[in-house]
């Protein structure tokens, strides 16, 4: 619902030589300065060089605390646009904010505007899960207006994904660990780590076999190599892909064979759980 207050600031003498109220008068010199009568968390300014009328912006969110908003302000037939203002709103346990934007006018435009505002669940180069729009005739000059915008959806779980209902992508909202889409990678040998070198098979919130929501396997074929893996074996491999090999058994190291032989240390041939001196 739009709650549209005008309130008029005359910038000469009133009817009767009576001056105009200075506490007006600040309203509207606030607004044009990007500050407004409250906290103002972005501007939006149609003409960067005069500012002589306003909208005080108001945007509501409720059932869900959006990653980013995105405001834009635009003549209604779309001749005239202004970069969009993108706010990311401060985190929250309450599933909603309120937002204050400053909508800078002047007679650079002559024709009704628009303002519109989408929320998305993370950042603003995704698809929005819900909008929000009024279209208004342009203020007199020396007016200022009051507005509001309200952007609705649902996060059930509070994890900053959206309810598929409420056209977000959260794959259970019911469930804050359960979150969006995630990628999904080849994972031929089954070990629950798909192949390091190849790049997603999908995006999505359930993978097609076979397939791992984890990547950074080193060696497909294998499932005792996986990132999570102990380097349990000494067989000169990487068993857990952190680019060494064969840690923690000192391979390469000088040492002393109980006969009394300088060696070096090696993995034993015959029993992969341990390495042996090779003067042995």
């Amino acid at each position: 619902m739009k709650n549209w207050l005008a309130t008029t600031v005359a910038l000469g003498a009133l009817v009767g030589g009576c001056t105009v109220p200075e506490a007006d008068q600040l309203i509207l010199e606030r607004l044009c300065e990007g500050r407004g009568p409250q906290t103002v968390d972005g501007v939006l300014r149609a003409d960067p060089n005069t500012c002589d009328r306003g909208l005080e912006l108001t945007i509501e969110t409720e059932g869900f605390n959006p990653g980013c908003i995105r405001v834009a302000l635009r003549t209604a037939d779309g001749t005239s646009t202004v970069p969009p203002l993108e706010l990311r709103p401060p985190p929250s346990t309450y599933q909603g904010s309120t937002l204050h934007v400053a909508v800078l006018l002047s007679d650079a435009w002559t024709d009704d505007f628009q303002v519109q505002a989408d929320a998305f669940e993370q950042t603003c180069d995704t698809v929005p899960v819900t909008s929000d729009a009024f279209t208004a005739s342009q203020p007199n000059k020396g007016q200022f207006r009051q507005s509001s915008l309200e952007l609705f959806a649902m996060d059930g779980d509070g994890d900053g994904f959206v309810s598929p209902n409420s056209g977000g992508t959260d794959c259970d909202d019911f469930d804050a660990s359960i979150m969006g889409p995630r990628s999904w990678y080849r994972d031929d040998d089954g070990d629950g780590y798909g192949n390091n070198r190849l790049p997603p098979v999908v995006q999505s919130c359930f993978g097609p076999g076979p397939t791992a929501s984890n990547s950074g396997d080193c060696d497909d074929r294998d499932p005792l190599v996986r990132p999570d893996q102990a380097e349990f074996r000494c067989d000169g491999k990487d068993d857990n892909c952190d680019s060494n090999v064969d840690e923690g058994f000192n391979v390469g190291n000088t040492c002393t064979s109980s006969q009394g032989a300088q060696g070096v240390i090696i993995c034993d041939p015959a029993d992969q759980t341990r390495a042996i001196c090779s003067g042995s």
